[in-house]
């Protein structure tokens, strides 16, 4: 591990995804397992915790729990040697890689990093099973660092096991994609959703749970994402704002300026930005058509209801695209993201600025 910093909690399993656990447990048990596996899905579904949870079964040192073999799937016992090591986060056969917090202004995953990664996997098992890697996430890995995984990839160790997560797959190598199995994770379904949030969250307001889990998009982490940076707060603001018959220029920019806060600090608060200003274009479209926009949030509707007066059905489709599109690039050039996110939602307010 990278540090000592707790991994899991077997007292809080990840919820929602059996297929991919009962998928890991069929391969093991049969004796055809893959030695790379791509877990993808949206943002914030737990696809990180559920990698950790199989590294903590896959590397427990008795026998799996009772009840098993009549529901296949993953068990965790917090009393075993081996899967308390990994929970605590110091197993000696297990790797975690994320991008380091030091000097990361870029917050990718660094070259070095995946080559320590090969060094690690090369070393037969500290304790004599599997050696694992996790890295959480490939969307923080250059195309370098994705070429270095390939020979890891095509000639593995013997009993070494990768979980690579994606929640943007399509971006990398379709050589690293085609030597994985690919598990596909969806988003969790209102209900889970806002139950895990409730969980983490204990302390907020019962409306406030509710905003979080339709602002998510059935992904906790997101949810928890968007609390802690105070996007979740920044939109509701920027919604009574744009819902407002004078737009207040002045509250808009500052709003902004604090919003598109820049370097790896800021990456929270840019990607709750990206997320809900994208979900709001994409809302607004559909309401412009007399669609159904979905599960929308009380603090929503009356600025919905504005937008799609302003604006038609086509138009917000087009700006949602374009918004997506470049987003992502003023983020990856690390240009004024603030100012940026001013201009779009100035024109979705229906004026240009200067």
């Amino acid at each position: 591990m990278d540090d000592t910093a707790p991994l899991f909690d077997p007292d809080r399993p990840p919820h929602g995804h059996q297929p991919f656990t009962d998928a890991l447990a069929a391969a093991l048990g049969g004796g055809r397992v893959a030695h790379g596996w791509l877990l993808t899905g949206p943002q914030g579904i737990g696809k990180s915790a559920m990698a950790c949870m199989a590294a903590a079964w896959m590397l427990r040192e008795g026998e799996a729990p009772a009840g098993l073999m009549d529901n296949p799937g993953i068990i965790i016992d917090p009393d075993d040697p081996g899967s308390n090591l990994v929970c605590k986060g110091n197993h000696p056969d297990l790797l975690v890689i994320r991008p380091e917090a030091r000097d990361n202004r870029s917050g990718q995953i660094k070259l070095d990093q995946i080559r320590k990664l090969v060094g690690f996997l090369g070393h037969k098992p500290g304790r004599g099973g599997w050696r694992i890697a996790i890295i959480d996430n490939m969307d923080q890995v250059n195309r370098n660092g994705a070429n270095a995984l390939l020979k890891l990839l095509e000639e593995p160790p013997e009993r070494t096991m990768l979980f690579l997560i994606a929640s943007r797959p399509g971006r990398l190598p379709p050589t690293v994609r085609s030597r994985c199995r690919l598990v596909r994770l969806p988003a969790l379904d209102h209900g889970m959703c806002r139950r895990i949030i409730a969980e983490a969250l204990p302390d907020e307001s019962q409306g406030r749970l509710d905003d979080l889990a339709r602002l998510s998009g059935g992904a906790p982490g997101r949810a928890m994402t968007l609390a802690a940076s105070q996007s979740a707060d920044l939109y509701r603001a920027a919604c009574a704002l744009l819902a407002e018959p004078r737009l207040d220029e002045a509250a808009l920019a500052a709003l902004c300026e604090r919003w598109g806060k820049g370097g790896a600090d800021g990456q929270p608060q840019r990607d709750g930005a990206i997320w809900l200003i994208g979900r709001l274009l994409r809302m607004a479209a559909l309401a412009s058509g007399n669609a159904a926009a979905g599960t929308v949030c009380d603090f929503e509707t009356g600025v919905l209801s504005a937008l799609a007066k302003r604006h038609d059905p086509a138009s917000l489709a087009e700006r949602h695209a374009d918004f997506l599109r470049n987003a992502a690039k003023m983020d990856g050039l690390y240009l004024d993201f603030g100012h940026f996110l001013a201009r779009e939602l100035v024109w979705l307010r229906g004026k240009s600025l200067p």
